[in-house]
């Protein structure tokens, strides 16, 4: 493990020598590609160790390695310029505003009123046109990001630290399972989380660290203090709504599902401008714009009408998260399950929407979606183009090396499962912590 944790800091020293990565995309995938292969030798080293007896110490000595490899690898890209994303410029931004007295909801980045604030930077905000619909959670976030610097490094940095509340989570639920902490190398070395959050520096880990507190909570049987994290988790990112046909369906901790609601929905109702604001931007970008889809583009060619395929993804959707929340009594797989299904009929899936589904993979790794989790970064081969012509276009080839081995492994996995081969990884806790 030593070996490959040593490789794998290099493999992300060496990306961090590229600069900005766009115009080194070839040397990019080839580093990228080696993290991954190093991460798929961990995972088996880890396999193989966790069948022994286990040991405290061992555990402890091993849980450290992982940290000394995963936090480094973090710093590492900290302190770079992101240029996969610019999604930073109005995290930047949006804490700006709010450093002001200004309510950051209010006006667009583009509007007069706030022409003063503008600088350089701002010139790389995406949709400077719309006003921000990030969450209040997020938006706190954001301005802590501002007061610690003026600098995309120090937005970076807040949602690189809250990582280790997301680590502490995972900790928690594998003992809570009796299942070898080491597991929690799953997503500690998992390329895409480096890449983008301490690389690119997206929101997502502060919703995806609320959401897994949460779950180690319901895990420990605290489910206020799960209804709690929950309800922090969907005002860092209201993806999380999910959760409520789940929770609805449970016997345990129903009663707090009220409690959920009115956390998660008061501060909103308190701040009328965030509602406005969500409800028009969001509904300008989810109707417009599509990116690296894999069901939806097929369905639209299909149908002749990106909007009706649209649709058809999003009632599918909504049929199978209830009939799932209905069947599936574990948070990990129904979360995982969700999101995945979520992934594929989605018209727009950037690399770091997956990061999402990586926390899951201490639990349980179904290898198609291991698979994408590697495979989506070939979505910035949008950049080559973009940068010459300004058109925003993946090329086919990159879209069937994105996509094929995923639907191999897929249907590996359909094939193995009617033969009665298929294995699935113990999902319920194997011995109880609390009474």
């Amino acid at each position: 493990m030593s070996i490959l944790g040593a490789l794998t800091a290099g493999c992300w020293w060496a990306i961090r020598a590229l600069g900005d990565v766009r115009h080194h995309l070839s040397a990019f995938y080839w580093w990228f590609g080696a993290a991954i292969v190093l991460y798929l030798l961990a995972l088996w080293c880890v396999r193989r160790t966790a069948q022994r007896p286990r040991r405290v110490r061992g555990q402890a000595c091993g849980i450290g390695l992982i940290l000394l490899v995963g936090v480094p690898s973090r710093l590492l890209l900290l302190g770079t310029t992101p240029t996969l994303s610019d999604d930073i410029y109005r995290y930047r931004w949006d804490g700006r505003v709010q450093q002001t007295g200004i309510d950051p909801y209010r006006y667009p980045p583009n509007a007069p009123e706030l022409a003063v604030l503008r600088d350089e930077q701002d010139a790389h905000i995406n949709f400077p046109h719309l006003r921000t619909v990030y969450p209040p959670l997020t938006q706190l976030a954001f301005r802590l990001g501002a007061a610690i610097d003026d600098s995309l490094i120090s937005q970076k940095l807040v949602f690189v630290s809250v990582e280790l509340l997301l680590l502490v989570g995972l900790l928690v639920i594998l003992w809570c399972r009796g299942r070898s902490l080491l597991w929690v190398v799953a997503y500690a070395w998992h390329p895409l989380p480096i890449l983008e959050i301490a690389g690119s520096g997206h929101n997502d880990a502060l919703g995806i660290a609320m959401l897994w507190l949460g779950v180690a909570a319901w895990e420990l049987r605290r489910y206020g203090a799960a209804a709690f994290g929950w309800a922090l988790a969907f005002l860092s990112k209201y993806a999380t709504v999910i959760l409520v046909p789940w929770w609805w369906f449970r016997r345990v901790g129903r009663s707090q599902l009220g409690f959920f609601l009115a956390l998660s929905v008061v501060p909103l109702l308190a701040h009328p401008t965030v509602l406005t604001a969500v409800a028009g931007s969001l509904g300008t970008m989810s109707t417009r714009f599509g990116s690296n889809g894999s069901v939806h583009p097929v369905l639209a060619l299909a149908l002749g009408s990106s909007l009706v395929a649209r649709l058809i993804c999003t009632a599918a959707w909504v049929v199978f998260t209830w009939w799932w929340a209905r069947r599936e009594e574990d948070a990990v797989r129904y979360l995982l399950g969700v999101m995945s299904v979520g992934a594929m009929l989605s018209p727009v899936l950037h690399p770091w929407y997956l990061v999402w589904l990586t926390p899951a993979f201490c639990f349980w790794r179904p290898w198609p979606v291991v698979a994408l989790t590697g495979t989506v970064v070939l979505a910035y081969m949008v950049w080559p183009g973009r940068l010459v012509t300004g058109v925003w276009g993946i090329p086919v080839w990159a879209h069937i090396l994105e996509y094929a081995p995923v639907a191999v492994l897929g249907l590996w996995e359909v094939w193995r499962c009617r033969l009665g081969l298929s294995s699935r990884l113990a999902m319920k806790p194997t011995r109880s912590v609390v009474s």
